[in-house]
């Protein structure tokens, strides 16, 4: 009656009437706790797959897939629609990075677009700024205004890839981000609360409240519908004249004028000098397990990911058990320890001596490793531990502004030539500056706010210095040559900490893609200032008898976010067998996330 087709996790049985039943085959012991709490299944494809925050921008992506486009052009116009379905998170005059696997090269390639310092920027010139919370409790630089937007990359990366690995002219691509931009996308719940949280960043502007509050004064609610006219004109623009138009013709004069009557520091010179520093470069990798597994270099931060992969790559995970004590005080302590060195040595490479090799090296890792021992050893012994919480910003104390503030998003792709593309990508701070320039309905981002004043630091800011970014970090394992994992997630210095939670769920603990991205994580308040962290926080389904006893061993940990909370990312994945040709996709339910696959 049936013929079996074993797709892991998955059993596919197929009716002699050819219908096709799914079935989860779970490894009950490692994964119950995901399947009990998950609410959505795997999507499965064959010919592509697709995976963002928004619905919307994954079928802007899909509409590419099935019209023949690839990872790249779908990835593109996904991140492109993101202008109008997540316009808080991320957007044209955003900031980003991109990891991608070129099927026809068999290379992986880092893309930066990360935001650099204006060239005129000084320091003198923010002590009188007031300060807008972002959640995130960046240093003391104010949060919002144009004088804290970074010179933006998005526009130039999306570009570059496009040119370079693409099939789809912008005109195409765009097509989908243009229309929701004139025609409006509706507001989810999601949407409004982010809009709640965030409003305060939005009111001091006066052309951003024209686009981003109806009637200059409310946020947008469920049952409206968004639009941004004005950004539709300029993205209609740049999809027929090229970037150029954007970053050295008329629409970027009329950005630079307005920074210039404003009193921010982006400059034409800025702009122009964009295009020409969005380059592909190597990536840096290590090998985990039977992976190879690749991150961005400097100036991203994925080199902490891969750092706490090989520390526990020294333990018995499945013996341990899925977020178990055991488990979870080492990954802990392994993160902790690991945000340390990015704290201390990341920045611009052309500004400051980063140490990869040895920071990746199999000497340095082991010493590391036995730190993670002693410290769980001491815990458990019960010697007393320095259990004061950190001085907090208001916004990470109260659990209502918390949930709502970080301002990022994380796309992946996978196409039916086997090209493999992941983008993390932020405005910064919810809606980045608050500051549209001029008539564009372009809002900037506030990277620099992710800089540090201080100076003598790895990221401290400088006139045309790259921004030292934690959005750097996602990561591809790749088995005898080709990818069968990306993943990546938003969530402010989180990134780097849920990305190897959700990556071991599924290598370590054999749960497919959906389930790894749901399963209940944690994360340090490990935010500029507060490294090391002394307070966790984490969801109330990891066991209570677990979070009890991890309390007992002197770890402090905030549950007030409850059961779910994007707070800990909000991770996009997707998984390839290679040998039935089958893909699956993963989106967080902790946003409004959504894969789709063909």
């Amino acid at each position: 009656m049936f013929n079996k087709i074993k797709v892991r996790p998955f059993q596919i049985l197929i009716t002699s009437a050819g219908v096709v039943l799914i079935s989860l085959v779970l490894n009950l012991t490692a994964v119950a706790q995901a399947a009990k709490d998950n609410l959505r299944p795997a999507a499965l494809g064959k010919k592509g797959m697709i995976a963002t925050a928004n619905p919307l921008a994954t079928l802007a992506g899909q509409k590419i897939l099935v019209k023949g486009g690839n990872a790249i052009d779908a990835i593109v116009a996904a991140a492109a629609a993101l202008n109008a379905a997540e316009p808080y998170m991320s957007g044209t005059a955003g900031v980003g990075y991109m990891l991608f696997y070129s099927a026809k090269e068999n290379r992986v390639r880092s893309l930066v677009f990360g935001g650099w310092v204006p060239e005129t920027f000084k320091i003198t010139k923010f002590k009188a700024d007031a300060k807008v919370a972002d959640g995130a409790g960046h240093g003391q630089m104010e949060s919002i205004g144009p004088r804290i937007a970074s010179v933006p990359g998005n526009l130039a990366g999306w570009a570059k890839a496009l040119k370079d690995y693409g099939t789809m002219p912008l005109s195409e691509v765009f097509e989908s981000a243009i229309d929701y931009l004139e025609n409006g996308v509706p507001i989810t719940e999601f949407d409004q609360a982010m809009w709640a949280g965030t409003v305060a960043r939005i009111a001091p502007h006066a052309e951003s409240r024209k686009i981003f509050l109806k009637n200059d004064k409310d946020p947008y609610v469920v049952g409206d519908y968004f639009s941004n006219k004005p950004l539709a004109k300029t993205m209609r623009r740049i999809a027929s004249e090229g970037i150029d138009v954007f970053y050295k013709g008329e629409i970027a004069k009329e950005m630079a004028a307005a920074f210039a009557r404003d009193g921010g520091f982006i400059t034409e010179k800025d702009l122009a000098s964009v295009p020409d520093k969005v380059q592909w470069v190597d990536p840096i990798s290590i090998k985990y397990r039977d992976y190879t597994v690749y991150n961005n270099p400097p100036p991203g931060m994925g080199i902490q990911q891969l750092q706490t992969l090989k520390i526990m790559e020294g333990f018995d995970l499945k013996k341990m058990g899925h977020n178990s004590v055991d488990y979870l005080a080492h990954l802990l302590e392994a993160v902790n320890l690991s945000r340390i060195d990015t704290d201390k040595y990341i920045g611009d490479p052309k500004f400051v001596s980063v140490p990869v090799e040895l920071l990746l090296s199999d000497a340095y890792i082991a010493k590391q490793r036995e730190k993670v021992i002693a410290k769980v050893n001491e815990r458990k012994a019960g010697i007393k531990v320095e259990t004061t919480l950190n001085s907090l910003p208001e916004a990470m104390e109260n659990p209502n502004a918390a949930k709502y503030k970080y301002a990022t998003t994380s796309l992946s792709a996978v196409d039916q030539w086997g090209n493999a593309v992941v983008i993390i990508q932020t405005h910064g701070g919810g809606f980045g500056s608050g500051y549209v320039a001029g008539n564009t309905g372009v809002v900037f981002n506030s990277a620099l706010d992710w800089m540090t004043l201080e100076p003598g630091k790895a990221n401290t800011v400088a006139p045309g210095k790259a921004v030292g970014w934690c959005i750097g970090g996602m990561m591809q394992f790749h088995k005898d040559g080709k990818p069968q994992l990306i993943v990546g997630s938003p969530g402010s210095f989180g990134i780097l900490q849920s990305v190897p939670q959700v990556a071991m769920n599924a290598i370590d603990f054999g749960m497919n893609i959906q389930d790894a991205i749901s399963a209940p994580r944690f994360r340090w308040k490990d935010e500029l200032g507060l490294v090391p962290a002394k307070e966790i926080i984490m969801e109330t389904r990891v066991k209570p008898d677990v979070i009890k006893t991890l309390r007992s061993m002197g770890y402090v940990i905030d549950t007030k976010l409850g059961d779910w909370s994007m707070t800990v990312g909000g991770a996009q994945g997707i998984t390839i067998d290679h040998k039935t040709g089958w893909m699956m996709g993963g989106a967080d339910l902790r946003r409004n996330g959504y894969a789709v696959g063909w």
